[in-house]
């Protein structure tokens, strides 16, 4: 048998971490199931990711769902679906519970986790304690919930998150698995609630071969032509009411050490609280590039990365205010904030549907710090939060 330390260093985690709760004595006596849900966490963030089907992450997921004597599947992408059922079901449309596999920050050394008395930090800890969250519903469900609602819960683990609408829409496509309301859990956005706007994120490449770079005058080209481009496309005023914004993500020009760049990249991000103005945005961010990329005797390319609709807020008011009211009562301060929800596929589709943290933390490039303690509040509100919707909302 072959020898792992990164598997023996996962076997004793558990161990290891009871050890130094004990040790540190924290302020807030946490349980077995928050604890278990930071384990799994870290265990889960070792994983190397992104990979095209997360297969990685996606085999500790089913073993441990398997384990629970459940029967997951797996889809084309690489997603997994796994059903809790209740006993007393009517056959009502199911509670959907969603989180991605997988992260864009993960680090072979920096994802190993670290823990002090207050905190765990690892590169990428944060994108994984969504997934650890449905882990912990799945193992705790017949023992804290089940007997509490009368609605099925369905799991679905991402591994596509850049394009969620291939997975949601098979869900909503299906008569048996399209949800009476949605939930989409992620890491340390316990005390914010998050006002979908729709966003396309969009990367713009910006190439030149040896014909337009030939001369000693275009050796900064492709760079002035990136830098063009952002300029402008940040100096537009997208409309009059402020309801749609752009950013730039990410802006490099390529090229070898000492060479001239021959090719650059802009990631940029465009949100927008209304549908219509959103496509129009888009179409100019296409329009404007073209012309700029003409104008330099430069090819470009616009590429969309991925895609969220606006959603209806209307839809899910009354769910964000059980939320309030279940973080209330867990003393946090919430903090509401404008931003792309996945969520919003199902409330398009007029499906109550809202994304909440599970964790207070800050969430870093290269570290993120997730407060241990506040793992026992998330767990608790997400249970409560599971059960009103399936006894009293919409009822």
């Amino acid at each position: 048998m072959g020898f792992s330390l990164k598997n023996l260093l996962s076997r004793k985690l558990g161990s290891i971490f009871g050890s130094l709760r004990k040790t540190f004595k924290p302020a807030v006596k946490t349980s077995p199931i928050a604890d278990r849900l930071l384990v799994d966490a870290i265990r889960l963030a070792e994983l190397p990711s992104p990979m095209p089907a997360e297969e990685l992450r996606a085999a500790f997921v089913l073993e441990r769902l398997k384990s629970l004597g459940l029967n997951p599947t797996v889809n084309e992408s690489g997603s997994i679906i796994a059903r809790l059922q209740v006993e007393k079901s009517r056959n009502e449309a199911p509670i959907l519970l969603f989180a991605d596999l997988g992260t864009k920050r993960w680090h072979p050394t920096e994802s190993l986790a670290r823990l002090d008395a207050e905190n765990a930090l690892g590169a990428g800890l944060s994108d994984s304690l969504g997934s650890a969250a449905l882990l912990s519903i799945a193992e705790n469900f017949y023992q804290t919930i089940e007997k509490s609602i009368s609605r099925d819960i369905l799991l679905l683990f991402n591994a596509a998150p850049d394009a969620p609408n291939n997975n949601f829409k098979s869900i909503l496509d299906d008569p048996r698995n399209r949800p009476f309301a949605a939930i989409g859990i992620k890491g340390v956005s316990l005390d914010k609630i998050i006002h979908s706007v729709g966003s396309y994120r969009v990367k713009i490449t910006v190439t030149g071969g040896e014909e337009q770079l030939s001369g000693e005058a275009d050796s900064n080209k492709v760079t002035e032509t990136l830098i063009d481009t952002a300029r402008t496309l940040l100096g537009i005023a997208w409309d009059t009411e402020g309801k749609t914004k752009m950013f730039i993500r990410h802006l490099e020009a390529l090229s070898a050490y000492g060479s001239t760049p021959k090719e650059g990249e802009i990631e940029l991000e465009i949100e927008s609280i209304e549908a219509a103005h959103l496509e129009m945005a888009m179409n100019a961010v296409v329009a404007t590039t073209n012309k700029i990329g003409e104008k330099a005797n430069l090819q470009t390319e616009t590429k969309l990365l991925s895609f969220i609709p606006p959603g209806k807020p209307e839809k899910s008011k009354e769910l964000f205010e059980i939320l309030c009211k279940l973080c209330m009562e867990q003393r946090l301060k919430i903090q509401e904030e404008n931003g792309a929800d996945p969520a919003a596929f199902f409330s398009a589709d007029d499906i109550p549907a809202l994304s909440m943290g599970i964790a207070l933390g800050r969430e870093r490039k290269e570290k993120d710090v997730i407060n241990i303690d506040s793992l026992e509040k998330g767990a608790l509100i997400l249970r409560r939060f599971i059960i009103e919707i399936g006894t009293t909302y919409g009822n």
